[in-house]
């Protein structure tokens, strides 16, 4: 869209909003602003001297500070950060998106290019923003954010929090979904995890567990896969990482946005979401060493009770936060290996939504060889940036091997006096996504009587 035709859409959507300004818009000085979004969303603005014309909105970095902003405008980008709601209101935060850059337009000047990335909830808003089509948006980086959609997401994460419950205590207080007391529910699922790493017997059940969401094995100091053989280091990761993987906290406030449990296992085959997860072989083993029957926790967990979700909340996120894979602009993504949060089955799963709509050619996908929840190097962060905005300047890809991703970090680092730390990038051959959910299975969900 050229920047005539920005500043009429800007201009027809515009609504008020407060802010402090620190500079006018006449000049070309540097501008630096801190404001609310007109749902008194906190947000901060720069626009460096010789702004390129290219924005990057941010939605997560209210306060843009740290390596990537300023290296951001250093290098003549503006930006404009926003915060994030509490409760994952998801919705709110799609329409900030939009808020933002009206409020950078009608303050810093219209961009002839504007680029969204967030991380983590800031990633997942970003790929729904990019889903949605705005007519202002030229490019995109999510960086993790759940690219198998929120369905998907929260339904494997049941399936191990309901695998830990039925074998371990299924007289526990996690109820699992439909949470009330969140702190009652964070402590039942820490028994469950204690109690079940304290035998050989329940630390096999661990490994069950995290094969069914695909929480990895990942070394913090190397970032490199936990090796097979090596099942004991294994079983600690899985231990480690469970808790926060579930995501306890999320998922309770989520369902209170949303008014209701999205997440179900009605008619789900245990035997065989094991046998798809690419962990099999891991399982047996581990039952094999503890001496355990894996066939009679197979048995137990296909008598168990199983869990439904309210049909009306299920519709409700399919359409907010599950993906038609529709792309019309280029998409980077940008993902952790050892992410316990989110597994990059995930990025397989956006990336077959993606396929299906015939948009594949918008889309690339990136991976750092590292543990944790988006534990990106400001070098790795706008590396993917930059790789986004020659696409949109040029009109085709550039490489995005690790080789080519690490030459333009070197290149970054040359130009510059802030420290971007190292590169990790790296080729990961993701296991198929557990539970698969985007616009294909949309409104086929009928809980079973």
């Amino acid at each position: 869209m050229n920047k005539t035709a920005r500043m009429m859409l800007i201009t027809a959507l515009a609504v008020p909003f407060s802010c402090t300004m620190t500079a006018g818009v006449a000049d070309s000085s540097s501008l630096s602003e801190q404001g609310h979004l007109p749902d008194g969303t906190p947000y901060s603005l720069i626009r460096p001297a010789g702004w390129n014309g290219t924005t990057i909105v941010m939605p997560g970095r209210e306060e843009l500070t740290g390596g990537v902003p300023q290296w951001l405008g250093e290098q003549g980008y503006g930006i404009i950060g926003y915060e994030l709601s509490d409760n994952w209101n998801l919705a709110q935060d799609r329409n900030n998106a939009s808020s933002a850059v009206e409020i950078f337009s009608e303050t810093a000047g219209t961009p002839d290019t504007v680029i969204l990335s967030g991380r983590s909830q800031g990633g997942l808003v970003t790929r729904i923003v990019t889903d949605a089509t705005p007519a202002w948006l030229d490019g995109s980086v999510p960086m993790c954010g759940g690219g198998a959609g929120a369905i998907s997401m929260w339904n494997t994460k049941l399936d191990s929090a309901f695998a830990l419950r039925e074998l371990v205590d299924p007289d526990s207080q996690m109820s699992i979904t439909r949470i009330q007391d969140e702190r009652r529910e964070q402590a039942a699922m820490n028994d469950l995890v204690s109690t079940a790493s304290a035998t050989n017997h329940g630390q096999a059940r661990i490994v069950l567990a995290a094969a069914l969401s695909k929480i990895p094995a990942v070394d913090a100091k190397t970032g490199e896969d936990v090796p097979a053989a090596n099942l004991d280091k294994r079983i600690a990761e899985y231990t480690d990482a469970m808790p926060f993987a579930l995501g306890i906290g999320v998922r309770a406030g989520f369902e209170q946005t949303i008014g209701g449990s999205f997440s179900w296992n009605d008619g789900v085959d245990y035997r065989k979401e094991l046998k798809a997860s690419g962990r099999w072989s891991e399982v047996q083993l581990a039952y094999r060493e503890a001496g355990a029957d894996l066939e009679a926790d197979l048995q137990t967990l296909a008598n168990a009770p199983r869990v439904t979700a309210d049909q009306t909340a299920v519709s409700m996120v399919e359409r907010l936060a599950t993906f038609t894979g529709n792309l019309e602009v280029p998409v980077l993504s940008l993902h952790t290996t050892g992410d316990p949060a989110g597994a990059t089955a995930e990025e397989k799963a956006y990336a077959d939504a993606v396929r299906a709509a015939g948009d594949n050619h918008n889309l690339r996908q990136t991976f750092v060889s590292a543990d944790g929840h988006c534990t990106f190097t400001t070098a790795e962060q706008i590396t993917a940036i930059e790789t986004v905005a020659d696409r949109i300047e040029n009109g085709h890809w550039a490489s995005t091997s690790p080789r080519s991703l690490a030459r333009i970090a070197e290149a970054a680092q040359e130009a510059t006096e802030i420290e971007l730390g190292a590169t990790r990038f790296t080729t990961p051959h993701p296991a198929l996504p557990g539970r698969p959910w985007d616009v294909r299975n949309w409104d086929s969900y009928v809980p079973a009587e």
